[in-house]
């Protein structure tokens, strides 16, 4: 493979970024999810929350995400029961089924992203996780 024309940062990071989303788009698709719900589950995999929580972390409004959370519900992927410190809140958790498709979206895309990055050898890999987390780390300081 030939060396691309080098790309200045700010175009080069919207590129990829574009690309990983494509990518999140598709395994998405594949699994019968929307990115929202892909995400969700990702998330709820890790660490299940509150419905405030959820929609700070989706940025989405209430009234969203009671009904993304409602349409996954009625499909099985998350139950939601009362939270245990307020009870005017819920947690939502996945359910078995939804365990096992947050486990294969989260499989499906790090395959991706590896493929992704086999292009770079070791040391290369290693710089632009220091320099993404960098960047990422400043965005969410602002």
């Amino acid at each position: 493979m030939s060396k691309p024309k080098v790309l200045a940062a700010g175009p080069a990071l919207i590129r990829a970024a574009t690309a990983v989303t494509e990518v999140y788009e598709r395994i998405s698709a594949d699994l019968g999810l929307t990115m929202q719900q892909a995400r969700l589950l990702f998330i709820l995999h890790r660490q299940p929350t509150n419905m405030l929580g959820l929609g700070s972390a989706l940025r989405l409004t209430k009234s969203t995400m009671t009904g993304v959370v409602a349409r996954m519900e009625t499909a099985g992927l998350v139950v939601r029961v009362p939270d245990e410190a307020d009870r005017r809140n819920f947690v939502v958790t996945p359910t078995d089924h939804g365990a096992e498709v947050a486990e294969e979206f989260e499989r499906r895309l790090r395959t991706e992203v590896r493929r992704m990055l086999q292009v770079l050898d070791p040391a290369e890999r290693e710089t632009l996780g220091a320099l993404l987390t960098t960047v990422i780390a400043g965005h969410e300081d602002a």
